[in-house]
Parts: structure tokens; sequence; C-alpha cells
């Protein structure tokens, strides 16, 4: 098969963004040739980025998510939130592989062969009453699990709250999804935007089923800022690291926008 040159020069990009974030994530986790000034520049950075998020939240997304419960309700918004999880599930059992846990990793593709047949595309989680409950991961544990640092939390532009790592990961499931392949493959010259288009259904979905949760958490905030910085950190603890899991105390908000099932 032969390999368009857009195609290579965005593995090219792919590859490039992974190196640069990950000597990002050692540096920033390595403190020796870290300084006060890093730190604080760092911080700055934060705010200023996250005060343009919060613009743009309250400003578009928000609204469009408001927009988006007024004509879909509960039924029709975990369809949608069970459509992308089946999706994500080739990717859950790539990384279970890799992180050696194969019996999870079989389970992944148990789940995907049912739910995508007798599920009508993942729209009914009917792996999950057979006994075959969610279990995803990415690439982002994948690497924790082969004890590569975190990194510094930084604010990503619109996306919000990540870290090194955690941004590697996210752009390593995104393009190893399914849904990106066969959009790839497909051979439409809009296939590219269709992508991009159910991608961005998939995290209004999400944002959507979230909102109370967030307006509850900015409502309740006497620092929004920390507040996210603190739960978003704590939430990040929970992953094993080494195999292991860093004590530390459960966070007020879970920023995991994974649904479960009604």
């Amino acid at each position: 098969m032969t390999i368009s040159v857009k195609e290579e020069k965005l593995k090219k990009i792919f590859i490039k963004f992974i190196c640069l974030i990950m000597i990002l994530g050692a540096s920033g986790c390595a403190g020796t040739n870290v300084t006060d000034e890093d730190t604080s520049a760092l911080e700055s950075y934060n705010h200023a980025m996250f005060k343009f998020n919060h613009v743009v939240e309250k400003g578009v997304i928000r609204p469009v998510a408001k927009g988006y419960r007024k004509i879909t309700n509960s039924y029709i918004r975990q369809r949608v939130t069970n459509f992308f999880d089946n999706i994500g599930e080739p990717v859950s059992m790539a990384n279970h592989l890799l992180q050696g846990e194969f019996h999870s990793s079989g389970e992944n593709l148990a789940r995907f062969m049912i739910n995508t047949t007798i599920g009508g595309l993942g729209l009914y989680d009917v792996a999950a009453k057979a006994g075959l409950e969610k279990n995803p991961t990415g690439f982002d544990k994948t690497m924790a699990t082969w004890c590569v640092p975190d990194g510094p939390y930084i604010i990503l532009p619109i996306m919000g709250p990540s870290t090194p790592r955690a941004a590697t990961g996210w752009v390593a499931d995104s393009y190893s999804s399914p849904s990106y392949w066969i959009a790839q493959e497909s051979g439409d010259d809009n296939a590219e935007w269709i992508y991009y288009g159910t991608a961005g259904l998939k995290y209004l979905n999400k944002y959507a089923e979230n909102l109370r949760m967030l307006e509850s958490l900015e409502n309740g905030s006497v620092d929004y800022y920390e507040t996210v910085k603190s739960a978003y950190l704590q939430n990040r603890s929970k992953i094993k690291v080494c195999n292991k899991i860093a004590t530390s105390a459960s966070p007020d908000y879970d920023f995991d926008m994974n649904m479960d099932d009604d």
C-alpha cells in the first residue's frame, strides 16, 4: 500500500511531537536543571492559558454544550458515549498488551467483538451485561507502567489540564484509534474533516454529560485555578507508576470523564 505524502508528513510531525514532549517530561521530573525561575515562568504561563481557556469555555464551548443537552436526552448521550467507548476498545486492548496485562487485553477484544455485533456497533454495552466490564486504558498508563515520569503540570490550549506524559498519551491514542485509520483508508477527500468532526462530537458529548459537575466545581471554588489543578493532580496520582500507586487523598472531583452505563 502506497503511503501518501500527506500521511508521511503527519507521521513525522507525530514522531517529533512525541520526542519533544517526552524530553520535556523527563527534564521536568528530573529536577536537577529546573530553577525557581523556570517554575515561576511555567506557573505564569499556566495561569494565562487557564484564563484564555476559561473565556473560550464560557463563551463558546459551554453554550454549545447547553444547546446539545437541550436537543438530546440522557438516553441518546449514553448511546453516543457507548459508541465511542467501543471504538476505544482496540486501543485499550493494545495498551493492556504493552502493559503485560494479557487477560485484560483479551477482555477488551471480547467486548469489542460482542458490542460491535450484538450491541449495534457499540451503541449498547451488551458485554457488560455478560460480565465483561469496561476497563479502559491508554498509552499514558502504558508509559507510567514503563516508569516514564509524568512531568510538570501544564495547561494546554483548549484541552486544559495536562502533563507531558498525559499529552503524549493522548496524541498516541488519537493516532492509533480505529476511527482515524478508517477515515485515512476510506479514500474520501473529506475523511480528515469527518474524523475531526466525530472527535468533536465525542468530547462535546463528554463535556455536556459533565457540565453540571464542572459548573458546581467553579461555583464552589474560592480559587478556581488551584481547585482544578489540585483535583487533576490528585486524579493523576491514582495512576500506577512502575506498578505502584502513590498514596494520596481522594479527589473531590473526578476528572476522568468516562461515563458509566445507565
